[in-house]
């Protein structure tokens, strides 16, 4: 039952960021600051990804524990939050099966759009895991002095 929770709470999360990338991605390619910055769009999904990744995280260990709140530094949170993390992975890596089916191998051309460009959505997925293993290690217990 962890592994669906989890599950569902990181797509969500991740196709809540997509869309917020895809306003900002837009909103930056219209504006007069972008400029010629090819770097910009790989900026905007990389932090994207961190956020997205962090309440992933966040939202799966206190749906799966049933808890209210997410207690950091216990034991238990930092079980939970390692097993969430590798349900993220297994769900990243079929994410990108997915897109690299659809889309990837098809020779379809993406702006700078998840999951239209391949770099970009690598950038995101790889950033989530990021935030995840952020969390992971900040639900870690420290030793007592």
């Amino acid at each position: 039952m962890t592994f669906l929770k989890a599950a569902i709470v990181i797509v969500a999360c991740l196709a809540l960021g997509d869309v917020v990338g895809v306003v900002a991605c837009t909103i930056f390619d219209i504006a007069p600051i972008r400029g010629d910055s090819a770097a910009l769009p790989y900026v905007i999904w990389f932090v994207l990804g961190i956020f997205a990744g962090l309440f992933a995280l966040a939202g799966a260990v206190t749906w799966a524990s049933g808890k209210e709140a997410f207690a950091s530094e216990s034991p238990e949170t930092a079980a939970l939050a390692t097993r969430i993390f590798l349900v993220g992975l297994v769900v990243a890596l079929a994410i990108g099966v997915i897109f690299w089916r659809i889309y990837w191998s098809q020779g379809v051309v993406g702006d700078y759009y998840v999951p239209d460009s391949a770099p970009h959505t690598i950038v995101y997925l790889l950033s989530a895991l990021g935030g995840m293993w952020v969390g992971r290690l900040v639900s870690t217990p420290r030793p007592k002095a």
